[in-house]
């Protein structure tokens, strides 16, 4: 059935078949989509806190929020929004385990439905670090997980000392050996639980080694510890990825320059162009620009742009990967392809971290460094021009009122607001602070210092100070007790306190129009954040235009932004179509709204440029219900108002009441105005 546009109200579609709603109900639902784009900005915390603590959030398309947990990374829960659309209302359920434990990996919501993850910096035993190149696909419909096929063996992979594989007490044989047997050696040294002491490896299979002890103990996945390195035979860890046309993703690889495809019909892994400024992905993330191409600040290249390890970057490097030519391109102003300049957005002092790239709804990227800078890419002008520095405030007990000091994004999220402006996290990485001070050996007290700025849990290094030292307390403006004691007495010790990942977190605030950082306002009432790096946190852009925040606990907030999208900017619809056996067919205009949403970096990714379809019943009861969404024509950003693009989608199954109804697409947390639809019981009756 074709839907045809109302010609008396032009921004408002209704169906042939209907008959027309009054205009009383017509104006209190304009109001209610007014009053719904101009409310005050807030800051409230979910009614429901989560069954566990929250890592990766991301948005599927029938409008539940998918989250996995810290506490245990197979582990993943689901947000499901109340009645009337409200996700700080919303209630919590967990959904299957996934197949592996992993942490920081590559992540996309597929145009079906499912969700796909790959890699993972920390997928070995106990979640240390491994590198991983396993995936799964996760189908919320059967509530299921499915591995994928590996990524592919690379022979320049890093070198790792631990497997994991599953022991029978009394029996000398390790079996199901993760990730690989390839490279252990007879006569290595081995232990791990379960492992007596003077273990060694006597014989290495496929899939299983032979130890010369028997094990004390059943255990399913234990860590098994070698003495020597070996080299994984395979290995993606924690490199980015992007949605390109065509039910395929691209993605890096953490062990050279080499990027790949992945695609998701046929189940097969492929080689595309190798990156120009021959660098690898890893740290590194990706933003999609308006033409399709993806978007990369190159991060070793821009720290070590002669490889010789000077870290003399005279020359900062980006580029872009061009899907129709399987190529990537340079963008950097260091050689010519571009103009402009770029400030060094990570360094070696910063960990090599780096914060995420974001798209403005005027075209331009904004690139968030570790370092407190920032850069401004300009796709139209193919220039790089440096953005505002960002600075926060450091307090503690002995200094309330606070000491300016630069703030980095060394691994943290950041969301593209309806306004058009960009709230992040960014935390004191890099306001490391080194002073003299005396310490004696057995005090935790370290005497005769001088800063204002010090902060508790910051951590300490220097002669004579402990392996894991941080400041347990800041006890005047020349003294703090750490959380050991000295194990040497110095008069004046050079002493380092702070550095990246070093607390506090706050959130701040973009204004591409004033082109200015300052702090979010109001300030979120998270009292973790004085405590933590910013890196645990993560931002989700709702389909209510409004950010969900999580400090990576059980309790999440959620942020209602000022002001709403430009009216040009709004998705909008054009035809509506009913394709039958439950499937509706909808026609429209910049439906992928106007940026990826919410943004991390290479540890994750929660793109959310695809459309969702939001139901809310015209019967006074306030009944709002999301469609599920599927088969995406287009998975681009910022289309223009006469590109036509199209999405399927079916109708929720609480759906179950035929009439009026008040249908809004939305994109990246942008909505179109409402069309009014008249849903009939035999649709209904198809779900």
């Amino acid at each position: 059935m074709r839907y045809r546009r109302n010609p008396i109200v032009a921004d408002l579609r209704f169906p042939q078949r209907a008959r027309w709603l009054n205009w009383s109900t017509l104006i209190v639902s304009l109001i209610l989509f007014s009053t719904q784009c101009s409310i005050a900005q807030d800051w409230k915390p979910l009614a429901n806190p989560a069954p566990a603590s929250i890592q990766l959030m991301v948005q599927m398309t029938d409008g539940t929020i998918l989250a996995q947990s810290y506490d245990d990374s197979q582990s993943w829960m689901k947000l499901t929004p109340d009645s009337i659309g409200s996700y700080v209302n919303g209630t919590w359920s967990t959904v299957a385990r996934g197949l592996l434990p992993r942490l920081y990996f590559a992540s996309q919501v597929l145009p079906d439905g499912r969700f796909w993850v790959v890699g993972g910096e920390y997928s070995g035993p106990g979640l240390l670090p491994n590198w991983g190149n396993t995936g799964e696909i996760y189908d919320p419909v059967a509530n299921t997980w499915t591995a994928i096929e590996p990524f592919p063996a690379q022979s320049t992979c890093p070198y790792v000392s631990y497997v994991s594989g599953d022991l029978t007490a009394g029996s000398t044989r390790i079996g199901h050996v993760y990730p690989q047997t390839k490279g252990i050696q007879k006569g290595w040294a081995v232990g791990g639980p379960g492992i007596p002491n003077g273990a060694t490896v006597v014989a290495v299979y496929d899939d299983s080694i032979r130890i010369n002890a028997a094990a004390t103990q059943t255990l399913a996945g234990s860590g098994v510890f070698f003495n020597n390195y070996f080299q994984l035979l395979a290995c993606f860890g924690d490199d980015p990825s992007m949605l390109l046309p065509g039910g395929v993703i691209l993605t890096g690889y953490l062990g050279g320059s080499s990027t790949w495809l992945y695609n998701v019909e046929s189940n097969t892994w492929s080689a595309t162009g190798s990156k120009v400024y021959n660098d690898s992905s890893d740290e590194e993330g990706w933003a999609k620009l308006a033409d399709g191409n993806v978007l990369n600040y190159d991060l070793f290249k821009s720290i070590d742009p002669l490889g010789d390890g000077s870290n003399k970057a005279n020359g900062m490097f980006a580029e872009e990967y061009n899907p129709r030519t399987a190529s990537w391109s340079g963008i950097s102003p260091s050689d010519g392809s571009a103009g402009g300049f770029i400030p060094q957005l990570s360094s070696v002092q910063v960990g090599y971290e780096l914060g995420p790239i974001v798209r403005l709804q005027d075209g331009r990227f904004l690139a968030i460094g570790a370092t407190q800078h920032t850069g401004i890419y300009n796709p139209s002008t193919n220039t790089w021009a440096a953005g505002p520095d960002i600075t926060g405030t450091l307090m503690n007990s002995v200094n309330p009122t606070g000491t300016s000091a630069p703030f980095g994004a060394d691994d943290a999220p950041a969301a593209t607001l309806p306004n058009g402006h960009v709230i992040f996290a960014a935390d004191a990485g890099p306001s490391p602070v080194t002073v003299s001070g005396k310490i004696t050996n057995g005090s935790p007290v370290i005497t005769g210092i001088s800063s204002t700025a010090l902060q508790v849990y910051w951590s300490v290094v220097g002669n004579g100070i402990p392996g894991g030292a941080y400041i347990a307390s800041v006890d005047s403006t020349s003294q703090v007790t750490l959380n050991a004691p000295a194990t040497a007495t110095m008069a004046s010790d050079a002493i380092t306190f702070g550095g990246v990942f070093s607390n506090p977190t706050q959130l701040f605030d973009f204004n591409p129009s004033t082109n200015a950082i300052a702090p979010l306002s109001p300030p979120i009432p998270d009292t973790n954040l004085p405590y933590q790096g910013a890196y645990p946190t993560r931002m989700l852009t709702l389909p209510t235009g409004q950010v969900m925040f999580s400090d990576g606990g059980s309790q999440a907030w959620i942020y209602t932004p000022a002001g709403s999208a430009r009216a040009e900017l709004r998705p909008k619809i054009g035809d509506f179509d009913y394709e039958g056996r439950g499937v509706f067919k909808l026609t429209g205009t910049q439906l992928n709204g106007q940026s990826a949403g919410a943004a991390y970096g290479d540890d994750d990714q929660m793109d959310s440029n695809y459309p969702l379809v939001r139901f809310t019943a015209t019967d006074g009861s306030g009944r709002v219900f999301y469609g599920k969404t599927s088969h995406w024509s287009s998975v681009a950003v910022g289309g223009g108002p006469t590109a036509k693009e199209t999405v399927n989608f079916t109708l929720n199954a609480e759906m179950t009441k035929p009439g009026k109804y008040s249908m809004e697409v939305i994109g990246a947390g942008i909505t179109s105005a409402p069309s009014f639809i008249e849903i009939t019981q035999a649709e209904i009756s198809k779900q």
